[in-house]
């Protein structure tokens, strides 16, 4: 009877301690959920501000500004950082803790890179502003430049066409030599021995004073140059002239007379042109009848 009593005592002992163990076991098990539970909540949010990071840094990189290779290697370390995160099967109160160090670490370098960015913006903003102004004035004195060198080579033209030397009284006549030397006009061909020509140059201030070199042409009625001794230029072509001369010019009204000789002998009957070349430029022209 005692040994029953003992059993039953026993098995109920054995049965307390069962049900202890199974009851502290639920306990256990559903703090353990309830903390794996929060860990991986915290996984999720350590990975929700990994991916804003990544948003952030693809925003900035879009800006393509000069710290765009900082910009490219952070992201990246970002995203190496996320991947290696969600390939935790179970998350830990030591890894999430190092997750969180990790990630404050990152942001606090994404503050001071995108700190850093701003001020390189401004700065580049600043410049940028800098340099319009800059170039609004560089093309203000191109424009300022631009007027006063028209006006200059509109004053030079002008300069250029006062100090053009004029001639009036221009005229030319055929003459024939005496024996004596002495010349006499004549409107004979056979008889000619020289052309007599005469002009006065007018009185320019403008003009630079000194030597002056004059031309004179003269052509038979077929347009050939007689008695050529040399060339000159003409409105940028050389043509032939049949005498020169040259005139000391104080700009002051001078009076020029040209006696060009020519060989008789080689004389034709016709017209005669007669012209004067003064710097580059015919100044005067006249005709001759020889009979």
């Amino acid at each position: 009877m005692e040994n029953k009593q003992s059993s039953k005592i026993i098995t109920l002992v054995l049965g307390a301690l069962l049900l202890f163990a199974l009851g502290y076991s639920f306990y256990s098990n559903s703090k353990h959920s309830a903390l794996q539970a929060e860990l991986e909540s915290e996984k999720a949010e350590i990975k929700a501000e990994l991916d804003e990071l990544v948003v952030k840094y693809d925003a900035k990189i879009a800006e393509n500004t000069t710290m765009n290779a900082k910009l490219v290697a952070a992201r990246q370390d970002i995203v190496s950082y996320r991947d290696s995160l969600k390939s935790e099967k179970a998350a830990s109160y030591s890894a999430i803790k190092r997750y969180k160090s990790r990630v404050y670490t990152m942001q606090k370098k994404n503050k001071e890179l995108f700190t850093q960015i701003e001020e390189l913006t401004a700065k580049n903003e600043e410049l940028n502003k800098e340099i319009v102004a800059a170039k609004e004035i560089i093309q203000t004195k191109e424009e300022e430049e631009a007027e006063l060198k028209a006006e200059n080579e509109a004053l030079a033209a002008k300069v250029a066409i006062a100090s053009e030397l004029a001639i009036q009284e221009f005229e030319a006549v055929s003459m024939k030599k005496k024996s004596s030397g002495a010349l006499k006009s004549t409107t004979r061909a056979k008889y000619t021995d020289a052309f007599r020509v005469s002009f006065k140059i007018g009185q320019n201030a403008v003009t630079e004073g000194g030597d002056k070199e004059a031309y004179i042409i003269i052509k038979d009625f077929e347009g050939v140059v007689i008695a050529p001794k040399g060339k000159v230029t003409i409105n940028e072509e050389e043509v032939y002239y049949s005498d020169t001369t040259t005139i000391d010019y104080q700009n002051i009204a001078t009076d020029v007379i040209i006696i060009t000789d020519v060989n008789r002998k080689e004389n034709k009957k016709g017209l005669y042109t007669i012209s004067a070349v003064l710097n580059g430029k015919t100044v005067g022209e006249t005709t001759v009848t020889l009979k």
